[in-house]
């Protein structure tokens, strides 16, 4: 019999209420007598997580047919009758406003004792961002049930722990209402790393709306940020530093939205790192970036937020390393990179729908040494070259509509052909010598090149 009823309890752990909330509790049960209409009410020792010591159950909350439930029952008997304690397993609480009938709990699972049974407390399990119940072995956060009373009459004290075994606090505050889920948090409360470190700290008021300072922490407890909150919108200033203490950005909030004006950033040692504008919130026209010692290292263009016209970057001395140009926060026309003697290192080019049609790139001697094209699809096109720093040939793969079509070489250093092949629709016809089915390749540290996307 026993061993039945093992079987039937575990079998239960893969039932699809699984996906439900519950809350789970160790209990003793001192009596069973049958409920008005069908099932039965079970006593129990301790207050339930929804409080009381009356539990619901039949053979449909338990997802069992009426002769498991009648030998299920019997094997019941006689752990109430040794004291055994039993795991239960809650859906939720029912709501305060149930009849007497409904508002006592109905259990969905009953198993043996084990190691989730060392105390009697019950235990509501929660998903990942505590806002909805979970099944305990998919569970993240716990908070025991059910809630003491908190100082401020109409609130409940809440503490949510992470599930592992000793594990520090996520959370604690308070909630209008007895039911954690049903209820919402009000007044201040403050979330936590789970080292144990103060991650968060919001000022509410009895309504759980936002007033005052919201204070966000680095994890060995440094402040990150400071926010002013009225009337649950932002109003004020907020402030972000390095974990230094250094100021990273002030800026301000009106009626919830970013105050339009002048934007700055600063580095850990309190250096201008950038400027820009803001306009309703979104960065407008320059947009520069400095190096430590004050001089610009980029400039770029945006409009509406977005990423606009010209755009360049520089060396330290000054000189130009890079320009390009970009259309709806994409590249477009021509971009170049340069060498710090401003040589020219790479270039490429943008048409269509912002698609890389061509790539060149150079050694610091002005040889040219990987050209590569790409059709209007971004897929290769025409033939892929490649050279030695001497200017020898090194490297032929041509292309029509991203398959090889027609020959594959390679050549060694000294200009002899190490491998060839050719090929039809990207397979290859004939005999072909060498290794000339690859079709990557490197160039002193130039990865093989790909069309953006």
């Amino acid at each position: 019999m026993a061993r039945i009823v093992k079987h039937l309890l575990g079998a239960m752990l893969l039932l699809p209420v699984l996906a439900q909330a519950e809350i789970v509790q160790r209990q003793v049960i001192t009596a069973i007598t049958a409920a008005p209409g069908s099932g039965d009410v079970l006593t129990v020792a301790d207050d339930t997580g929804c409080g009381g010591r009356q539990l619901r159950m039949d053979a449909a909350s338990l997802g069992l047919s009426a002769e498991q439930y009648g030998v299920m029952k019997a094997e019941l008997a006689n752990m109430m009758r040794d004291r055994n304690p039993v795991l239960m397993r809650l859906r939720a609480c029912p709501a305060p406003d149930r009849a007497s009938a409904d508002a006592i709990p109905v259990i969905h699972m009953l198993r043996g004792c084990d190691e989730h049974c060392a105390d009697g407390k019950a235990r509501l399990y929660l998903n990942h961002n505590l806002s909805r119940g979970e099944v305990m072995e998919q569970a993240r956060y716990a908070l025991v049930v059910p809630l003491p009373p908190g100082k401020t009459p109409g609130t409940w004290q809440v503490e949510v722990f992470h599930v592992r075994e000793g594990a520090p606090k996520r959370l604690t505050g308070l909630v209008n209402a007895p039911d954690y889920l049903r209820g919402k948090l009000v007044g201040n409360y403050s979330m936590f790393y789970p080292h144990g470190q103060v991650e968060m700290q919001v000022e509410q008021d009895g309504r759980g709306v936002q007033e005052g300072m919201q204070t966000r922490y680095y994890p060995e407890g440094q402040v990150s940020m400071r926010v002013s909150w009225r009337n649950g919108v932002q109003e004020g200033e907020e402030r972000s530093y390095h974990q230094n203490g250094k100021l990273i950005a002030s800026q301000t909030y009106r009626d919830g939205a970013r105050a339009d004006g002048l934007m700055e950033t600063f580095d850990e040692n309190g250096k201008l790192r950038t400027r820009m504008t803001q306009l309703k919130g979104q960065p407008e026209g320059e947009l520069l970036l400095f190096y430590p010692d004050g001089s610009v290292e980029s400039r770029s263009q945006y409009v509406n937020g977005i990423r606009t016209g010209p755009s360049t970057d520089y060396f330290p001395d000054g000189k130009v390393r890079s320009t390009a140009s970009y259309v709806d926060g994409k590249p477009a026309g021509d971009s170049v990179e340069y060498y710090p003697d401003g040589k020219v290192a790479s270039k490429r080019t943008h048409s269509g729908h912002y698609v890389m049609r061509s790539e060149q790139r150079f050694s610091r001697s002005g040889v040219l040494l990987v050209q590569k094209q790409w059709n209007a699809g971004g897929r290769e096109e025409g033939a892929l070259r490649s050279w030695y720093a001497d200017g020898k040939p090194r490297q032929l793969i041509e292309y029509a509509d991203g398959e090889r079509q027609g020959w594959t070489r390679h050549w060694r250093e000294d200009g002899s052909v190490e491998s060839e092949c050719r090929y039809v629709a990207d397979e290859p016809q004939g005999e072909c010598t060498g290794n000339s089915a690859r079709m990557s390749y490197t160039e002193d540290g130039i990865e093989p090149l790909m069309p953006e996307p």
